[in-house]
């Protein structure tokens, strides 16, 4: 009978350690991951749950002031004057209206024409000639 080769043995258990607390290490990764993942999504699913309870109260306090009967009447008795909704300057500050001259008309061309380009202007070539 042949036995294995000592050297081969250690090498093999070597290897083998080195496997487990690769292996190890990566457990632990994975587990610290779902924890803070679960954490994540309990404090998401928290969250969501406090933003849906504030709509809900937001959505029934404007049910309610819709059939208030004293919010209408509040909001029939507003003046029916319009606004002036023009900027206000300060008091000390006069306005000024200033009235700018027409820019000049451009130059006619016949219909055909072609137009003049600049050449640094690549917008007007074609690169797929």
């Amino acid at each position: 009978m042949t036995g294995i080769d000592r050297a081969i043995e250690e090498r093999f258990a070597q290897i083998l350690a080195g496997t487990r607390a690769k292996a190890a290490d990566i457990s632990d990764q994975v587990e610290a991951t779902k924890q803070r993942i679960a954490e994540e999504s309990r404090l998401m699913r928290e969250q969501n749950e406090r933003l849906s309870k504030e709509l809900d109260e937001r959505s029934a306090a404007r049910a309610a002031a819709k059939d208030d009967p004293t919010a209408k009447n509040e909001w029939l008795k507003r003046d029916s004057a319009p606004q002036d909704n023009t900027f206000q300057f300060g008091e000390n500050e006069e306005r000024h209206t200033t009235v700018s001259e027409p820019p000049p008309a451009p130059e006619r061309r016949g219909r055909h024409a072609r137009q003049d380009f600049d050449d640094d202007d690549f917008s007007n070539n074609s690169w797929m000639k």
